[in-house]
């Protein structure tokens, strides 16, 4: 399971960071400074969220509230140019909170 939320949000933050890129070379090339902002923002957050994909192997909840939360910001700010990041963000985020601890039989021990 945590394998999945780390792919996933590898996934996603890609897909983010490309969006940011169009969004913010969009908003450079027709002079719509807010526009540029808010894209540059969503690239350096999807940065972030692959950072937090692997941050969820230790903290769980944490990272999980970061991933949708990243989603859902990037979402209202891009739109449908951040629709697969979205995604795969939202689904890594609430996987995130189905990972269970590692119990004491699923670690390997050399005697």
């Amino acid at each position: 399971m945590k394998t999945w939320v780390a792919v996933l949000s590898i996934l996603g933050g890609i897909a983010g960071v490309v969006s940011g890129f169009l969004v913010t070379l969009g908003g450079s090339i027709f002079g719509e400074e807010s526009m540029a902002n808010d894209g540059a923002a969503v690239f350096w957050l999807s940065f972030l969220a692959i950072i937090l994909g692997f941050l969820s192997w230790k903290f769980k909840k944490i990272a999980g509230i970061g991933l949708i939360a990243i989603s859902v910001y990037g979402f209202f700010v891009n739109g449908l140019f951040f629709i697969f990041a979205f995604v795969f963000l939202m689904i890594a985020g609430i996987l995130s909170f189905k990972i269970k601890p590692a119990s004491p039989k699923d670690v390997n021990v050399a005697n």
